[in-house]
């Protein structure tokens, strides 16, 4: 297939485009981004893909926005022994035309005009070929796969050596095998079709079997449980009378029991109230002994807490005379410090005056040599401003005088030399000149120029140099002229005199960069008006009084920091009087709360003493202690008593066992109770299985499970069936893909050497590379040295991908050849591998048609025959 003409007409934002391609070699297509480069290859694709009415989206968006016209697009195309003109119109006025001229014109229309070159293009044209012998900006650095690429299997297996074994239907047996193959199992290799629905239906019939088999079982156990509940019944009647005789045995001893519980429960309560009376005597005799105790030992706290009240108030006077001396010493030291501080102020404005004077000295000095640079510049500015040479009429004037030179050695190379010798003396008229010859003397004049020597009434002679030695005269002249007008500018007179003043204009320049230089560091991003401002401000910050003849700026510094020790120490002695004062008045005020907290104690400790003796009266107001004493003395025998009528019921109680008689009361009422209830369950499970039995002996349970068995074998020798067909099929699609595999791993032999035979002027010598059955490169190695193709860099992932293009378009026959297409690719190259780029692009072009787009056409520079064709918007 080759392309010879393409126009777009009304394509996006193309008005209109005619491209002629030649029927072979490299053609760069080169434009600015945006100009419809990389439209010309969608074009193409909906022109031989897409009916003239078709609304999918790709057609829609190549309709131009600012027109309301259709998209037009021409091709001309030959391929295999046919040659035609195709055009389509989109959007409006739809039409499609097809002209073929060879082998024998045609003219067609419309939808027949698309079928027939479609067609045409199935008989003809690898189309997987077609579509991987594109380079596009998107995946210019991805791995090319040519695996299913017809035309190039055929031109390897020839290479290969294996054309004979070729019979022209491997494809088809390949997809019938493929379609057999997928009646049975999905791309992924699981059952589909037949053969999922023969598993599916046997293990269906499986489960149909195993569920009729549970329900024929589940009739057995109903049968067996019946057996079961028949005999417990029998057994629960046989039980019935013990029970019941345990029972009321139990319920007897229980009720006597009872009663002597009763007995006890009163004796217990006779018991308690003793208790309460005789803990009560008891409890009013200890209170009152308590109370007089109470009141002797709040007695004696009264007086202890008195004498502590005396020492209080004493510690009270003495610490508040430890706080008046601590205040007035720390009056003294604080006046001490003031009187210290005043001297360190005026120690350091001594100080800081003369440090603003020697700031003062050294800004004024700054400033001279500032003013003194500053006239310096002026004078060498005003110098540079009077020489009017510059570099550019330097490097014109040595430029004109070099060419001069060299002309002038042409000149005399080529110039023709006459000699004339006089024998006599004589006259000689050359032009409006007069020359004088003795007897003896020769002359010879320039004759790099028509010349005209006179001797005059006698002869004359015109010597012409020649058309060769007057032009390089003329020359001569022209770069003369040249040379003048450069000394003109540059205001000099000759070449030498020009080279003088340069050396003095640079030596000037030179001269202004260092005081230029030097004028910077001075200011330091600092205004001269600024320094002056801020040398008045110094100077007026600075006191005459201070700055007087007799002042030493090392005395002063002395000064001052003998001032500051002075400070410092009166700032210690004054702190250790604050602290002294400080921790005075925390005594003070510790001791004048103790005092007063005594005080209140004092008098709390005097009210709780008159309570507890107002407490103590009004008891022995109504009983003496004697009488108290008896009475509890006759509360202690009557609860003895009590108590011993209690223990003695509680002897008699705990004979009788009451945990054992009350829990064989328990027990036997528990059995009774759990016969009664097992006995009702058993009734009702034997009536429920008797009911079911009956309702599923009309089912037919073992019918069904005979049935499923006999669908059970049908869906079996159906899957048995199906199976081998599947298991044929599997086996039959994996030698194929194995055999096919084998033939791969045969013709990428010729694949690899044809990418290395192109590689190798661009890698160097050692350049191989691996190629899988896919014919996708796995790997690159160079001097030994093997990387992964995905861990290439962009740019030999880029060369990678062209070499494999242009290694099928070189393979492949040359019937079978279809343009390979490279749109804006090698961005990632450098200008080395560019140059043997281009070398590969003219190998292969020779061969087939390599079109390529780019924006950049300076990187194809090294193609050397490339037919360029230059974008116009």
């Amino acid at each position: 297939m080759k392309l010879h003409r393409l126009a777009l007409t009304n394509y996006r934002g193309i008005t209109h485009r005619d491209i002629q391609f030649p029927d072979h070699g490299v053609v760069v297509v080169c434009g600015a981004n945006e100009i419809g480069k990389t439209s010309m290859i969608e074009a193409l694709d909906l022109l031989l893909e897409s009916k003239d009415r078709s609304t999918k989206k790709d057609v829609k968006q190549v309709k131009p926005t600012h027109a309301d016209v259709g998209s037009e697009v021409l091709a001309e195309i030959s391929t295999g022994p046919y040659r035609f003109v195709y055009r389509k119109r989109f959007h409006k006025k739809c039409e499609t035309e097809l002209t073929i001229s060879a082998p024998r014109r045609e003219q067609l229309t419309g939808d027949e005009a698309h079928e027939r070159v479609l067609a045409m293009l199935g008989e003809t044209v690898d189309t997987e070929l077609w579509h991987a012998q594109r380079i596009l900006q998107a995946g210019s650095t991805s791995a090319v796969d040519l695996s299913d690429c017809d035309a190039l299997s055929r031109a390897l297996d020839l290479a290969a050596g294996d054309d004979a074994a070729l019979s022209g239907t491997e494809p088809l047996l390949i997809e019938r095998i493929d379609a057999e193959y997928g009646k049975y199992f999905t791309a992924t290799g699981r059952p589909t079709g037949e053969w999922a629905a023969a598993i599916a239906q046997l293990r269906a019939a499986d489960e149909d079997v195993a569920r009729c088999a549970a329900a024929v079982a589940e009739v057995d156990e109903r049968v067996r449980r019946h057996a079961d509940l028949a005999e417990r019944q029998a057994a629960l009647a046989d039980r019935g009378p013990s029970v019941a005789q345990r029972l009321t045995a139990a319920q007897t001893a229980a009720t006597a029991l009872a009663a002597l519980g009763d007995q006890l429960r009163q004796a217990e309560l006779v018991a308690t109230a003793a208790q309460a009376t005789c803990a009560a005597s008891s409890a009013a005799q200890a209170e009152r002994a308590r109370l007089g105790e109470d009141v002797a030992a709040r007695t004696a706290a009264v007086a202890e807490i008195q004498s502590r009240l005396a020492a209080a108030i004493e510690a009270e006077h003495t610490a508040r005379e430890v706080v008046e001396m601590a205040c007035a010493a720390a009056a003294e030291s604080t006046a001490a410090l003031a009187a210290a501080q005043e001297m360190v102020d005026d120690a350091r404005r001594v100080v800081d005056a003369l440090a603003a004077d020697e700031q003062a000295q050294r800004l004024a000095a700054r400033l001279e040599r500032i003013e003194t640079i500053e006239q310096q510049l002026a004078t060498l500015t005003t110098d540079l401003c009077a020489i009017t040479l510059t570099s550019d009429v330097m490097a014109d004037i040595e430029s004109a005088a070099a060419l001069v030179e060299r002309i002038e050695a042409q000149l005399t190379a080529t110039a023709t030399t006459v000699e004339f010798a006089a024998t006599a003396d004589l006259e000689l008229t050359v032009g409006a000149q007069t020359i004088r010859l003795a007897a003896g003397q020769s002359w010879a004049p320039p004759t790099s120029s028509p010349t005209s020597v006179e001797l005059p009434g006698l002869l004359s002679v015109q010597i012409d140099p020649g058309a060769t030695t007057s032009s390089v005269q003329a020359k001569l002249d022209a770069a003369q002229h040249i040379l003048a007008e450069a000394l003109r500018q540059g205001g000099t007179g000759d070449v030498e005199g020009a080279r003088d003043l340069e050396r003095r204009r640079r030596e000037l320049v030179s001269n202004r960069d260092q005081l230029a230089a030097t004028l910077a560091g001075l200011r330091e991003d600092e205004g001269v008006v600024e320094m002056r401002a801020r040398l008045a401000s110094l100077r007026e910050a600075i006191s005459p009084v201070l700055l007087t003849a007799g002042v030493d700026a090392a005395a002063a510094r002395a000064a001052f920091v003998s001032a500051i020790e002075v400070r410092e120490t009166a700032r210690a002695d004054a702190d250790l009087h604050q602290r002294a004062m400080a921790g005075a008045n925390v005594r003070l005020t510790e001791s004048s709360t103790a005092a007063t907290v005594l005080r209140a104690k004092v008098t709390d400790a005097n009210a709780e003493l008159g309570a507890a003796k107002d407490r103590l009266a009004a008891l022995r107001a109504g009983h003496d202690d004697e009488q108290l004493a008896a009475q509890a003395a006759a509360d202690i025998e009557a609860q003895r008593q009590a108590d011993a009528t209690v223990a003695e019921l509680a002897g008699a109680y705990a004979a009788c066992d009451p945990a054992a008689v009350q829990a064989e009361l328990a027990e036997a009422s528990t059995a009774a109770a759990a016969l009664e209830s097992e006995h009702v369950q058993v009734g009702h499970a034997l009536n429920d299985i008797t009911v079911e039995l009956g309702i599923i002996g009309n089912e037919g349970r073992q019918g069904s499970l005979d049935t499923a068995q006999i669908a059970r074998e049908h869906a079996f020798a159906e899957h048995s069936r199906v199976s081998r067909r599947a298991r044929a099929a599997q086996l039959l699609r994996s030698v194929m893909a194995r055999h096919r595999d084998t033939t791969r791993q045969r013709y990428v032999a010729p694949f690899r050497s044809e990418i290395e035979r192109l590689g190798r002027p661009v890698f160097g010598p050692s350049f191989e590379v691996e190629i899988d059955s896919d014919l996708r490169i796995c790997n690159r190695t160079l001097d030994g040295r093997t990387v992964p193709y995905d861990s290439l860099s962009g740019g030999a992932k880029e060369q990678l991908g062209i070499l494999a293009r242009l290694a099928g378009a070189a393979l492949v026959a040359k019937e079978d050849s279809v343009p390979v297409v490279i749109d804006d690719a090698l961005g990632f190259t450098d200008p080395d591998r560019l140059t043997k780029m281009g070398a590969v692009f003219d190998t292969v072009g020779d061969n087939g048609q390599v079109i390529v787009l780019t924006c950049t056409p300076a990187r194809y520079l090294g193609v050397q025959d490339a037919h360029v064709i230059e974008l116009i918007a």
